[in-house]
């Protein structure tokens, strides 16, 4: 819902503000804070029927529960509508005693009776709204039921020759188009046209929140002591793809902020393949915990291993460190928290395999990353060796590399094996000419496509390209058993006629290398954090489920949002509640920064939807100055950021929408996967030479800093002149 008033400069972003969710509620004095306090406790939805129109709908308040929760009948009725003071319940009465009354016409009115006809009344024992339509004047009492009238202005006349009615009329007239007669096609593919103009003026919001803080990151301004205790603690576990963005976005003037992860910097994921290569370094593609936000309060090494939710404190184990240098065991400390983030990520899933945890390499930090591409060298080395220089058949086993899992991440490192043999192996330029021709990739998968994300037609050019450079795509087949420079695989042999699975063929493979990208599952500390939640928090595949603000349901209402459970950790319900959102590390950065904002806003993340305080039930006698007033020096005392929020319509928190931008995927010999899209609705799939181009570029832009984008465009353009690096420590 949009609050317009008559503020300079809510009359210029107005028009731009258009198209965004929820309708607008008209209010002319920006004096009359105390009756948009009260308004917005009962009527906290507007929407529009047709261009221009109020329309008034009822709001559920629920304080200490989240949505997960079922309500009694009882708590449902009392929840209809929020209580006053005495515990009377408000609803809606005609009245004939209104200002507006005795108008006959809309040819009447006039600005300051459209101002009237939102009154405030009040006495010691009811206050009372009272809201005129074309008919009848409705009040909030504690006798009858809401009608379920729209409050509808038709009179073109009036609207076109009163100014504020005019910029009104254009702004629902633009909504209304926007929702009702854009094209059928973009509006049968669910064009999300309000997500994205949402997510631009949170971006315009990013900007404001980073450039008042540059002061405080110079040293030039400061928070007063007063100020400073005024701070939430939050705890922020991990420092992923969530957690960095939440990081970035956090008004640290705000929030007191403190990291815990075992990794000291932000990784990259999506080049990951390539470091494992050589193609790009390590530290191009990383960004220290530190460095993403100066004011962070505190960082700390170390993993959280147990939490007590009604104390609201974490456990830490600090990491050991000069491991070679000193003795004993780490420490163990513990934080106290207003909010903890739970963003620990997910740990590679060996599905119960034999062997695998032991002889397979994994792909998920930079420590694997280093480690996997020591090993690659080793092959290479190994197979180099003089003792089988006669013996064809070992040396192609001992550069023989088998990865496990078809998705996007063993696809990528497939296509970034092939780039290495083709560059290493070259005869007379490469470091290994005579293994020319022996280096065998095999790309394992279960089902039967590859990268099964993707449309069907970018799934069947991923396999024929793969194929085409030599890399043997085996799909239908389970890894049974990793061993020692051997694997065994079992393939479904199926009927070409009935499509039914009849038998199982078992194969043992004889290699020198085998890297595990075939699933995940959540981390140690998600177990631990679930032992204090409802049975109901915890999702079939181990996960936490949160509702649409990312809270899990909690035993003790009343610390409902005082955990948050994003990324790999949580279950995120798609729109529908028919599945979940997928782990990737879009989803998971937009999460971040959402949460972000929530805590910089202020929220009330104890209600249901969240709200701000001085717009929740209990503000009845607060207005936007009263609840934080300067002179108890709290930081959450933003002016502007509340007028900003009440143009946007965003008094209470909108739930989290994720907005599918696309997937991308690197196939090796300069060519990848492009699949873009907005929401669901498809932009363009392209394939090769021109996806590849698109591929770097995206990448290059999504870097974190300006910093990472020069260092990985310098190491594309080594490994193209120079080739990739093989020497190893």
């Amino acid at each position: 819902m949009v609050i317009l008033r008559s503020h300079h400069f809510a009359m210029v972003l107005l028009p731009y503000l258009g198209c965004l969710p929820g309708g607008i509620t008209f209010m002319i004095n920006p004096d009359r804070s105390r009756i948009a306090a009260t308004y917005q406790r009962a009527l906290s939805k507007v929407t529009t029927t047709s261009p221009p129109c109020f329309g008034i709908q009822s709001s559920t308040w629920s304080r200490g529960r989240s949505f997960f929760s079922t309500p009694t009948k009882e708590e449902a009725e009392k929840e209809s509508l929020p209580d006053d003071d005495d515990g009377n319940k408000h609803t809606f009465k005609p009245n004939e005693t209104s200002l507006l009354s005795q108008k006959k016409n809309y040819e009447d009115f006039t600005a300051t009776d459209i101002d009237s006809a939102i009154q405030f009344e009040s006495d010691d024992e009811l206050e009372k709204i009272t809201v005129q339509d074309t008919d009848h004047v409705y009040q909030i009492d504690s006798s009858s039921d809401l009608p379920n009238d729209n409050f509808v202005l038709t009179n073109k006349k009036q609207v076109q020759t009163d100014k504020t009615l005019n910029l009104l009329r254009s702004e629902l007239t633009l909504k209304h188009f926007i929702t009702t007669y854009r094209p059928a096609s973009l509006h049968s593919k669910g064009l999300p046209l309000p997500v994205i103009m949402e997510r631009t003026m949170d971006t315009v919001e990013d900007v404001l929140v980073h450039l008042r803080r540059i002061p405080y990151e110079k040293g030039t301004k400061t928070l007063s002591k007063e100020e400073d205790a005024t701070r939430k603690t939050v705890v922020v576990l991990g420092s992923g793809w969530a957690s960095h963005a939440l990081m970035k976005v956090a008004d640290c003037n705000k929030l007191r902020l403190i990291v815990v992860s075992p990794s000291n910097h932000f990784l990259f994921t999506p080049m990951l393949a390539g470091a494992a290569v050589g193609t790009v370094e390590y530290s191009s593609m990383t960004e220290a915990v530190r460095a993403a936000n100066p004011l962070i309060d505190e960082y700390i090494e170390g993993s959280a291993t147990s939490v007590d939710l009604p104390s609201q404190t974490v456990t830490v184990k600090l990491s050991s460190l000069l491991q070679n240098l000193r003795e004993g065991d780490s420490p163990t400390i513990t934080l106290s928290y207003d909010h903890l983030v739970v963003a620990v990520g997910c740990r590679v899933d060996y599905k119960g395999v034999t062997g695998a945890k032991t002889h397979a390499l994994r792909l998920k930090s930079c420590d694997d990353a280093r480690k996997l591409r020591q090993n690659i060298g080793e092959c290479f080395e190994y197979a180099s060796r003089g003792d089988v220089f006669d013996k064809l058949e070992e040396r192609r086993e001992r550069v023989t590399f088998l990865i496990v899992g078809g998705g996007p991440t063993g696809v990528e490192l497939a296509g970034e094996i092939y780039d290495l043999a083709e560059d290493i192996t070259r005869k007379h330029k490469g470091v290994y000419p005579k293994l020319n021709g022996m280096v065998r990739v095999v790309l394992v998968h279960s089902g039967p496509d590859l990268v099964p994300q993707f449309e069907d037609n970018l799934r069947a050019e991923a396999t024929k390209s793969l194929r085409k450079k030599g890399v043997e795509v085996i799909l239908n087949t389970r890894v049974t058993e990793v061993g020692d420079g051997f694997a065994k695989l079992s393939t479904k042999v199926i009927d070409p006629a009935t499509g039914h699975v009849t038998a199982w063929k078992d194969t043992t493979m004889k290699l020198g290398l085998t890297v595990w990208c075939a699933g995940t599952a959540p981390a140690p500390f998600v177990s631990e954090l679930l032992k204090q939640l409802p049975k109901e928090a915890q999702h079939g595949d181990g996960k936490i489920r949160v509702d649409r603000w990312m809270r899990p349901q909690v035993c003790n209402g009343t610390k409902l949002g005082s955990v948050i459970v994003m990324g790999d950790a949580a279950a995120f319900p798609e729109e529908n509640y028919s599945s979940t959102l997928p782990q990737t590390a879009q989803v998971a950065g937009q999460q971040g920064a959402f949460a972000a904002r929530m805590f910089d806003r202020g929220y009330d993340l104890t209600m249901t939807p969240p709200v701000l305080p001085q717009n929740g039930p209990d503000a009845r006698e607060s207005n936007m100055t009263s609840f934080l007033s300067k002179d108890n020096a709290n930081v959450f005392y933003d002016p502007v950021m509340n007028e900003w929020l009440n143009v946007r319509g965003l008094i209470v928190a909108p739930p989290f929408q994720f907005l599918n931008l696309g997937m991308l995927a690197y196939l090796g010999g300069g060519e990848a996967l492009s699949q873009i899209q907005l929401g669901d609705v498809p932009v363009g799939s392209y394939f090769g030479s021109v996806a590849f181009l698109l591929w770097r570029s995206v990448y290059l832009v999504k870097q974190v800093a300006t910093r990472n984008r020069i260092l990985v465009t310098f190491d594309w353009i080594k490994s193209a002149l120079f080739g990739r690096d093989m020497t190893r420590p």
